[in-house]
């Protein structure tokens, strides 16, 4: 390999991760700060709350049930997620690390504007 096909491959590598991280930060911020969609809401008896984000789900995992797993599923496609939605559809068990792990993965992507 010469050095211009190295430097080459190098560019485009540097590309790819550039690409990525633009992705990743766009779908960190469809997730973390939802613009004009609408909220989960989690209906307990007397208490019906507003989930606004992936970090509020985060917060309430708890308060799921398995019933409503598929539900914040297609939720989390609709904010833009689609990659953990069917993730979450093919082990609906693993819901909460699933989303634990979604959640600590895109922090590091998201800038607030």
């Amino acid at each position: 390999m010469t050095i211009n096909d190295e430097e080459g491959k190098k560019t485009r590598i540097e590309r790819r991760i550039t690409e990525k991280k633009r992705e990743f930060s766009k779908l960190a911020s469809s997730l973390f700060e939802p613009r004009g969609k609408n909220p989960y809401y989690l209906n307990r008896d007397s208490d019906r709350r507003a989930i606004r984000n992936l970090i509020e789900l985060s917060d309430n995992l708890d308060a799921f049930t398995h019933e409503e797993v598929h539900w914040v599923a297609s939720w989390l496609e609709y904010l833009g997620d689609k990659e953990i939605a069917t993730r979450i559809r093919a082990m609906p068990e693993k819901f909460k690390e699933i989303i634990v792990e979604r959640c600590n993965e895109l922090r590091e992507f998201y800038y607030r504007n």
